[in-house]
């Protein structure tokens, strides 16, 4: 069984209207046990994204590490008073993730069911499978590895796609922009997975008939995770490449 202790921040909520209050903020409603959710900007842009998993009374969010000083700045900006309790409890718990078997432990991550499940707990387990091929293999854009807070749009890392934007729901922060985006405007701007014949880096650019068409922004082995400009590969028969040599896109899972 692959299992991955994933390097997560975790921070538990709790009070009078915890809920209402931070599906007030957020993109997802939390009418399921697990949901994939992010903060954004007023403009837009991605704060933060993260899980949020009932327990006990409480919301446990796991984000990024590396996003833990401004997602938890900004909770407490729209904290106000609210009678919401915010604390850090990441050196209490781990997540980890495990896919490759039936009625694995942990609740199924709600982005794709092959991704496995999602596990949250006080013990510490050995990690025996590499995650981030995994995710990649399957297209699934992670903000751990392939963008930074405030730099990218929810459609444009595919979280309209991967069960991470309820267009349905109440106002949250940012929605004026991210629901222009889906009712006027294509979506020009993807990540998405690709499959590489030879070694490359993040940064490298993507060419299409001598013209740039995307560029890698991390790299695993033989995949990597791409921001492609699709309309400009619009009836075009030309080979994709890298570095002169010849890529593979693989074909959205969502779309």
């Amino acid at each position: 069984m692959p299992i991955a202790n994933l390097n997560r921040c975790i921070i538990s909520l709790s009070g009078d209207g915890v809920s209402e209050w931070l599906e007030s903020l957020i993109t997802k409603n939390l009418s399921s046990d697990i949901s994939f959710s992010a903060l954004l900007t007023p403009q837009g842009k991605i704060i933060s994204d993260f899980f949020i998993t009932k327990s006990y009374g409480k919301l446990i969010i796991d984000a990024p590490k590396k996003n833990k000083e401004v997602l938890i700045k900004r909770l407490n900006i729209y904290k106000l008073r609210a009678p919401v309790i915010i604390e850090d409890i990441t050196e209490r718990m781990n997540v980890y993730a495990l896919w490759g078997i039936k009625n694995s432990p942990g609740l199924t991550d709600p982005r794709k069911i092959a991704l496995g499940t999602r596990l949250l707990t006080a013990d510490y387990h050995e990690t025996t499978g590499d995650y981030d091929t995994h995710r990649l293999s399957l297209g699934i854009v992670d903000s751990e590895w392939d963008f930074e807070t405030g730099t990218t749009f929810p459609a444009n890392s595919n979280m309209d796609l991967m069960n991470g934007v309820d267009f349905k729901k109440g106002c949250f922060v940012g929605q004026e922009v991210v629901s222009r985006m889906k009712r006027m405007t294509e979506v020009k701007k993807r990540m998405r997975s690709v499959e590489l014949t030879k070694e490359a880096t993040a940064g490298d650019k993507i060419i299409c008939g001598g013209r740039v068409v995307g560029n890698l922004v991390h790299v695993n082995k033989n995949y990597a995770m791409a921001v492609i400009r699709f309309e400009r590969l619009k009836n075009s028969e030309k080979s994709i490449t890298v570095n002169n040599e010849k890529i593979n896109i693989l074909e959205s899972c969502f779309e």
